[in-house]
């Protein structure tokens, strides 16, 4: 990149801190999700202006992170992690645009080559009616299949198309020249819930309510998300992007371009420095306090034993609720021992390979944050983990960053 490129480049980052006022109307205008039910979370952002700071922490879990100055584009984050109720509307969304192809008729929209969804029809689909369920075949399970012959959906049925382009291996010098078709991917991902990682996580442990109801039921709607692997969490920004964030824009004339993703570890962390409640990162210091009783053989927490509201908690600085307990968080960050020593300055992060890609070491993504299942003692913003992309897990959620273009 020029000298003159990278100067361009600021000129414009510095500009953008001076536009919150308008960029923050649009993204409410995008973003702000609606309900008819108003006890349902709607999903809200905070801005996280462009800056430079350094990451001194010195947790024996991130010996490796950089402690050189690093300069962050600003961006917007969501307050709290997605919820239940957020992620069920994509499952939902999902489940109807496949049903809708299935029936055809009234449900799709044919334009000359062009088929889309008709979801006027489309959001209206009942699926109790015994002459549709009969229409979805394999979309619904066999009534004889399931506890109390109930009729349901297959939940293996219920994929999402992840379409993306490898930039990791189109920038590389031997591939100058290739065909940009070589470098784009397509995979379908299942996006259901793993509701079992409850039995999975702590085998021989009472947790058969949280594995039947805890995505299902209204009672944890505005719980986090858990069970969601990082290839879901990407396909629900996926969704986001084409299906709400650009429809949205297009639709109030604004200009299209705006990204809906994971944050990469550095967002994560440079959020997480502007949140904390004070110079020490403490959150709620009595929350793990113990009560003791004239037994002296029990004692009483307050502590939480399980994920809990989103909004069950003090707010941060700049607006986030959670960074360091109820769910740890993916990131997009591929996770490397000593990838500090060759990162960028400029927004660094790491990547490797694609949702495709098979081997172990490159399918690992760092994870952020403490959560239920922890002592005090990794409550902490310097809590770091990895797994793998396919991982899932009941004390393991996602929040989203949000980019729009300037005009």
């Amino acid at each position: 990149m020029t000298y003159n490129k990278v100067l361009t480049l600021l000129i414009v980052m510095l500009m953008a801190i001076g536009t919150f006022a308008q960029k923050s109307k649009r993204l409410k205008n995008v973003v702000l999700s609606k309900s008819d039910a108003s006890e349902v979370i709607p999903l809200r952002v905070s801005q996280v202006p462009t800056g430079t700071f350094v990451n001194s922490e010195s947790n024996k879990q991130s010996r490796n992170e950089t402690m050189r100055p690093v300069l962050v584009s600003g961006f917007y984050i969501s307050e709290s992690e997605i919820t239940n109720a957020q992620y069920k509307e994509f499952v939902n969304w999902v489940r109807d645009s496949i049903a809708a192809k299935k029936l055809g008729g009234q449900y799709i929209t044919i334009n000359g080559t062009d088929t889309s969804i008709n979801w006027k029809h489309a959001g209206k689909i009942n699926y109790n009616d015994g002459a549709i369920a009969q229409q979805l075949g394999d979309l619904m399970l066999d009534p004889s299949m399931t506890i109390g012959r109930k009729k349901g959906f297959n939940p293996e049925k219920i994929v999402y198309l992840l379409e993306g382009f490898n930039y990791q291996e189109a920038v590389k010098k031997e591939n100058e020249g290739r065909n940009p078709n070589d470098f784009v991917y397509r995979i379908n991902i299942n996006i259901y819930p793993d509701t079992l990682c409850w039995m999975r996580d702590f085998g021989y442990s009472n947790n058969e309510q949280m594995a039947v109801s805890y995505f299902s039921s209204n009672k944890y709607q505005n719980h986090p998300v858990v069970g969601v692997s990082w290839k879901q969490a990407t396909a629900f920004c996926d969704w986001m992007t084409k299906h709400k964030i650009n429809v949205l824009q297009r639709r109030n004339k604004k200009s299209v371009g705006g990204k809906c993703r994971l944050p990469t570890e550095t967002e994560w962390l440079y959020a997480a420095k502007l949140n904390q409640l004070d110079a020490d990162n403490k959150v709620e210091d009595t929350k793990n306090d113990k009560i003791a009783t004239s037994d002296s053989s029990i004692v009483f927490t307050k502590g939480n034993i399980f994920p809990v509201d989103v909004n069950n908690a003090p707010k941060g600085k700049i607006g986030l609720y959670n960074l360091t307990d109820n769910v740890m968080e993916w990131t997009n960050t591929s996770y490397y021992e000593g990838g500090e020593n060759f990162t960028n300055r400029f927004n660094p992060d790491i990547q490797w390979g694609t949702p495709e890609t098979e081997s172990k070491a490159m399918r690992r993504k760092v994870i952020r944050g403490g959560s239920w299942k922890d002592t005090p003692k990794f409550l902490t913003t310097s809590n770091r983990s990895y797994d793998d992309m396919d991982a899932t897990h009941s004390y393991l959620g996602f929040r989203i960053i949000v980019n729009l273009p300037e005009n």
